[in-house]
C-alpha cells in the first residue's frame, strides 16, 4: 500500500566500472550468484549493477530504484518505485572501502497498519544489499499522513484517513463487539485509531471499553475524546449516562455535534459503530462525512442474512462499498471433544460470495470469554492477543486495511462491462489490460445465482436453461459498489454478478484468442460470472 506520487520513472541505463572487493564485502561474482537469472537475464556470471569510483549519487539512486522496482504491492498491483514508496535516499561511503556505500532510505506506506510491511522491509533490505556497491542498507518504514476527509466547519475530521462503518440492520448480532475489536486490532498494528459510538438510544461503548479517565472534558465548545489502550473513544453514553429520550431530528443533531466537535486529531482510521437499521443516523452520517467502507455484521440465521442484503443495498445507495461481512455466533467448539457445532446452522457465507462477490467473510465462534471480557470493559483482543478468536479479528483488520487501500488508491481496478448492441455481445475489459472478452448474453443470464434461479438452502439449480431465450438481452448494466454488476434482462429478470467471477473467468481463459471468445450462438462462451 503506497502513498501514490510520481518519481518520474526509473532510468533504463546502468553504469559500469571497477568493483572494489574486500574480505568483509562479497565479491562481484558472489553477489551475482545470489541473484536469480530471471531478475537479471543478461547476467552470464558478472553483475549488471556495478560500482565505479566516478559514479554519481544520481547513478547510485537509479541502480537502487532498479533493484527495488521488483517489489510489487499486492493490493495496488504496481511496484513500490512507481507508486512512490521510496523516500529520502542517502548514500554514505564506507570508511576505508573506496566505491562502497551504505544506504539509508524510507519506505512510505499508505498506512502504518499495512499487513505486509515486514515483508516489504526485508525484501527492500535484501535487494539493496545485493547491489555490488552497497555494504549495509538501513530501511526505515514510515506511513504517509492521512489525507483529509470531507472538511467540516470545526475541522475535526480533516486529519482522518479513512472512516469505516460497522453496521447491521438487526440488533443483537454482536455489531458493537465487532466494531470494538476491529478498532483495537487496527491499533495493535501501529495505526492511529478512534471509535465513535453512533447509537444514541442504546450506546454500547461505555460497557465494552473502560477508558482511562471517565470524565468527558469540554473546552471552547470542543470535546476531548476519552482514551483506552491508545484508541480514542467517544459515545453519548460517556457524556450522558442516562437514557436518551428524544425524537429523530434531535438524534441527528446530537450525533452531528458529537462527531464534528470531538477533537479526534490525526487518525488513520475512525471506526463508527452504527445503530441497527437504515434510518436517520445512517442517512445523517452519509451527508456529514465521506464514509470510506462498511463492514456488515450478521449471524447464521436466514432472518439475519435478509438484513445483511438490506445493509449492503443501503450502503450502495449512499456510495459506500461493503468490504467485509462478519458472521458472529457462527459455531461452538465443545471444550472436551473439540468438535465444532453449528448451533444456528452453517450460515450464508457462500451466498455472499456468489451473489455479491464479498470474499472477505469471517466466521466468529461462540466464546464465553468474549462476553466476559466485553462486559468487564476490556476489549477481547487486548486481553487475549494470542487466541484463535483474536487471530480472526486480526484477519478482519488486515482485510479492511487492504480493501480501504484499494478504494483510496485505485487498487487493481474492476472490469469494465459494456453492452455492444451491434455485435450482440457483452464486452468485458479487464482492469490494467487491453484484453476484451466477449460473452453471449444468454450464457450469462442462464448462470444467474439469485434466489429465483438457485435454491437458497441447498444451492440446487432451479432455473431450467431451456426457459431462457437465446435472444435475451441486457436492458441495464449498473455497478453495485466496487464488487458486483447489476443486470436487468429483457425478460424482466434482475441479476447480480460479482466482478470477482469475471476476473476469475478471464484468468482461466486468457490464453484463448479474442476470435474464440467472440463465438456466439453455436458455441457460446461459458463464464462463471454468477457461479461458484
Amino acid at each position: 500500500m503506497a502513498f501514490v506520487t510520481s518519481l518520474g520513472g526509473v532510468a533504463s541505463s546502468l553504469f559500469l566500472g571497477t568493483v572494489v572487493t574486500s574480505r568483509t564485502i562479497p565479491s562481484r561474482r558472489q553477489r551475482c550468484a545470489r541473484r536469480s537469472i530471471t531478475q537479471f537475464p543478461t547476467c552470464p556470471g558478472r553483475c549488471v549493477i556495478q560500482a565505479c569510483s566516478t559514479s554519481t549519487d544520481v547513478d547510485r539512486k537509479q541502480a537502487l530504484f532498479k533493484a527495488l522496482s521488483t517489489v510489487i504491492d499486492p493490493d495496488l498491483g504496481q511496484d513500490i518505485v512507481t507508486l512512490g514508496f521510496i523516500k529520502d535516499v542517502e548514500f554514505s561511503e564506507v570508511p576505508g572501502l573506496k566505491g562502497m556505500y551504505d544506504v539509508s532510505f524510507k519506505v512510505e506506506l499508505t498506512t502504518p497498519a499495512c499487513p505486509v510491511k515486514d515483508i516489504f522491509k526485508s525484501d527492500c533490505k535484501r535487494l539493496a544489499e545485493d547491489i555490488s556497491f552497497v555494504g549495509k542498507a538501513n530501511v526505515i518504514m514510515t506511513a504517509a499522513p492521512p489525507s483529509a476527509n470531507v472538511p467540516t466547519p470545526t475541522g475535526a475530521l480533516d486529519n482522518i484517513g479513512a472512516i469505516v462503518a460497522v453496521a447491521s440492520c438487526k440488533g443483537g448480532v454482536g455489531k458493537s463487539t465487532t466494531a470494538v475489536n476491529l478498532a483495537f486490532s487496527l491499533a495493535s498494528r501501529g495505526a492511529r485509531v478512534g471509535i465513535m459510538d453512533a447509537d444514541i438510544y442504546g450506546p454500547s461503548l461505555p460497557t465494552l471499553v473502560e477508558p482511562e479517565e471517565r470524565a468527558v472534558q469540554f473546552k471552547d465548545g470542543r470535546i476531548r475524546p476519552l482514551e483506552a489502550h491508545g484508541v480514542k473513544l467517544m459515545s453519548f453514553g460517556y457524556v450522558n449516562p442516562d437514557s436518551a429520550i428524544m425524537r429523530g431530528p434531535m438524534i441527528a443533531n446530537v450525533l452531528n455535534q458529537l462527531l464534528t466537535t470531538t477533537e479526534w486529531g490525526v487518525l488513520d482510521y475512525l471506526v463508527i459503530d452504527l445503530p441497527p437499521g437504515t434510518g436517520d443516523v445512517q442517512l445523517t452520517l452519509s451527508q456529514i462525512i465521506n464514509m470510506t467502507a462498511a463492514v456488515i455484521v450478521t449471524t447464521p440465521q436466514k432472518l439475519s442474512f435478509v438484513d445483511v442484503v438490506k445493509g449492503i443495498d443501503m450502503f450502495d445507495k449512499v456510495s459506500v462499498p461493503s468490504v467485509a461481512v462478519v458472521e458472529n455466533m457462527s459455531y461452538f467448539v465443545a471444550p472436551d471433544t473439540g468438535v465444532k457445532h453449528h448451533i444456528f446452522g452453517k450460515g450464508h457465507q457462500q451466498r455472499l460470495i456468489e451473489q455479491y462477490g464479498i470474499t472477505d467473510s469471517f466466521s466468529m465462534p461462540i466464546d464465553p470469554e468474549l462476553s466476559e471480557k466485553s462486559d468487564s470493559g476490556i476489549p477481547y483482543v487486548v486481553a487475549n492477543p494470542k487466541s484463535m478468536l483474536s487471530d480472526e479479528y486480526q484477519r478482519l483488520a488486515s482485510a479492511v486495511v487492504q480493501e480501504v487501500a484499494k478504494i483510496q488508491y485505485g487498487g487493481l481496478g474492476i472490469p469494465d462491462v459494456q453492452w455492444d448492441e451491434a455485435s450482440g455481445n457483452i464486452n468485458v475489459r479487464m482492469p490494467n489490460t487491453e484484453t476484451t472478452q466477449k460473452i453471449w448474453p444468454a450464457t450469462l443470464r442462464r448462470q444467474c445465482r439469485c434466489a429465483l434461479c438457485v435454491d437458497e438452502m441447498t444451492g440446487a439449480q432451479k432455473l431450467d436453461p431451456a426457459d431462457v431465450s437465446d435472444d435475451v438481452r441486457p436492458m441495464k448494466l449498473a455497478p453495485v459498489g466496487n464488487y458486483a454488476l447489476d443486470v436487468l434482462w429483457s425478460d424482466g429478470h434482475p441479476s447480480l454478478y460479482p466482478y470477482s467471477r469475471f476476473v476469475e473467468n478471464w484468468r482461466n481463459s486468457k490464453d484463448m484468442t479474442e476470435e474464440t471468445n467472440a463465438t456466439q450462438k453455436n458455441s457460446p462462451v461459458e463464464v462463471s460470472a454468477g457461479g461458484s
